[in-house]
């Protein structure tokens, strides 16, 4: 089963799913994104090994994990793909990636883009950086950085 790294919810001791039935087993895939649930931030994983935040905690020993914990920063999801990149939740709104979109900063319109709810709406956005940038116009964060992520114009090719 590919997963995003060491370090994503399908292998944390917070996920309810690790809890039950340990690491994630190919033939039992269903079952483990079913129950996968962020006991720390009560919060549905839907992408338990593409889904990831600073809490982590190593699920080989989850009755040892660390109860009373503090959330820290933000869940983060994979974003669309620019090399290996992170994107930020909106709180327990959970960005979709690679889905149909028309982007909120620029109206270009792609296939492949980032959706969010939002505010009883669904925004769209074209390109990680799109999407980032206005995260930040509702969310505090300085490591993050829009133009860290790749420009629509390296994205996509204008005709």
């Amino acid at each position: 089963m590919p997963n995003g790294g060491p370090d994503c919810c399908g292998y944390c001791s917070y996920n309810r799913a690790v809890q039950e039935m340990g690491h994630p087993h190919l033939e039992q895939r269903e079952r483990f994104v079913q129950l996968s649930y962020c006991t720390l931030r009560d919060v549905k994983i839907t992408n338990p090994l593409w889904t990831y935040c600073r809490n982590f905690g190593d699920g080989e020993h989850p009755a040892d994990r660390h109860t009373g914990e503090t959330p820290r920063g933000w869940i983060s999801a994979h974003g669309l793909y620019e090399g290996y990149v992170r994107i930020p939740w909106d709180g327990k709104n959970e960005p979709h990636v690679s889905a149909p979109a028309t982007c909120s900063i620029c109206g270009r319109t792609t296939a492949k883009g980032i959706t969010i709810d939002h505010g009883g709406s669904t925004l769209g956005f074209c390109t990680n950086r799109h999407y980032v940038r206005w995260w930040k116009t509702i969310h505090e964060d300085d490591s993050l950085v829009p133009e860290f992520f790749e420009a629509p114009e390296d994205r996509y090719e204008e005709k």
